[in-house]
């Protein structure tokens, strides 16, 4: 996929013609990183926002303790750090790849530019900052009200819904991550995280080979929860 498939492809940009997607490209500052590589730090001075072309990439804090907590996965076509565009300041939390990616940066100046020109794109960004401000809520949820395998059984149904699939018996999840990135999602050691996993398969509401979590039973992995 060329550089113009892949932006007529983001849904912020799908209605532009091609003159305007060309002077996008001509914004767009691309990077590539290797797996395990930070792209910025919380506290850093916000200098853009960031689409992902390929790979996935991490967006976590860190306690005072040095303990990581993962707030969201990212993949393919998703864009992150969207929130310092309109208020700019720093970023209220890191990035880091977790496979090798290829990134697209936009500088906040330059989109806000082509916010003022094209404001539909403004109204894409906002959807997105909605959905994800869903989606920490239901992580404080997850958090305070749920013992170790209710938050394993949610995290595993949040993962299936951000991949687009159906929950259903026999779904397939394909994670890529460490049970140690699972367990930081939830707020979970990995060693702890490890067992609530064992204690849903022993159960029957899944079962685990290698990176892949099949959802045996629907109703029991609800059950979790």
């Amino acid at each position: 996929m060329d550089n113009k498939q892949y932006i007529r492809r983001l849904s912020f940009f799908s209605e532009l013609d091609d003159e305007s997607i060309d002077k996008i490209l001509g914004l767009m500052i691309e990077r590539k990183y290797k797996k395990n590589m930070i792209i910025f730090m919380e506290g850093e001075t916000a200098e853009g926002v960031f689409f992902i072309k390929r790979g996935k990439v991490k967006i976590f804090k860190t306690t005072q303790e040095g303990k990581e907590h993962i707030i969201h996965i990212m993949s393919d076509g998703e864009i992150f750090a969207e929130s310092c565009l309109f208020v700019g300041g720093t970023y209220p939390a890191s990035s880091e790849t977790i496979e090798d990616s290829e990134i697209y940066m936009i500088r906040n100046s330059d989109l806000e530019k082509l916010l003022e020109k094209y404001p539909k794109i403004a109204i894409h960004i906002i959807s997105v900052m909605g959905r994800r401000l869903k989606l920490v809520s239901k992580q404080i949820e997850n958090l305070a009200l749920r013992d170790a395998y209710g938050k394993a059984a949610a995290l595993i149904i949040q993962l299936i819904k951000d991949q687009g699939l159906e929950l259903k018996n026999n779904i397939v999840l394909k994670t890529h991550l460490s049970r140690q990135d699972m367990g930081n999602m939830v707020g979970l050691t990995r060693e702890t995280f490890t067992r609530a996993l064992s204690m849903l398969k022993h159960n029957g509401a899944i079962d685990i080979d290698k990176d892949e979590i099949i959802v045996l039973n629907v109703d029991k992995l609800r059950g979790w929860m």
